[in-house]
């Protein structure tokens, strides 16, 4: 999609990692997704930094929401409130976590390059971010608790693809040179 380490950031430990996370989860989307950012050139160390900032916005509703039905489980049977269901507590889940995730990528962001990438490469970031928290809250509230990252991480990676058409950062912060910059349309036709 780019050859621009902080969007493959994005799109590879935020919004893969999140779709493995509803999948999967277990530890799951941080392993793989290291070893699919070591391949792309990422450092070991911050390879692991970034998938593990990656994974705290969509952990809560991890391995279709098994943290959230566990706790719907263990409140039932501690209370006899009927409003402690998978339901209305997942869409209070749904309600706090998408405030975090918008901030999220851009955290990522300035972690693969600092201030100076975030002032380059914020759009795609926040605009990951937002899409992610708001289908996140959508799907918690109105679809299905199960389902919420599922629904926002394929939002939140569609929008980014869609903005990435229409736009690229400034300059192209590459694997072979992580302190080098290249000008953005070197970067496209070098890749």
């Amino acid at each position: 999609v780019s050859p621009d380490m902080r969007i493959q950031a994005i799109i590879i430990a935020f919004c893969f990692g999140a779709l493995l996370e509803a999948l999967a989860g277990f530890g799951t989307p941080v392993a793989i997704t290291v070893v699919m950012l070591m391949a792309l050139g990422f450092k070991p160390v911050k390879a692991a930094t970034v998938a593990l900032v990656a994974n705290t916005a969509p952990v809560a509703f991890g391995a279709l929401a098994t943290p959230i039905v566990t706790l719907a489980t263990v409140s039932s049977g501690a209370s006899n409130d009927p409003g402690l269901t998978v339901d209305t507590l997942g869409s209070m889940v749904g309600r706090q976590t998408p405030i975090l995730a918008v901030i999220v990528p851009l955290v990522l962001v300035l972690i693969v390059d600092g201030r100076r990438g975030a002032r380059q490469a914020w759009l795609p970031a926040i605009v990951c971010g937002l899409a992610f928290g708001l289908a996140q809250f959508v799907a918690a509230n109105y679809i299905s608790v199960p389902l919420a990252d599922i629904v926002a991480s394929l939002v939140s990676a569609a929008a980014v693809v869609v903005l990435l058409r229409v736009w690229t950062p400034s300059e192209v912060l590459t694997a072979d040179s992580s302190e080098a910059r290249v000008p953005a349309g070197a970067g496209a036709r070098a890749g």
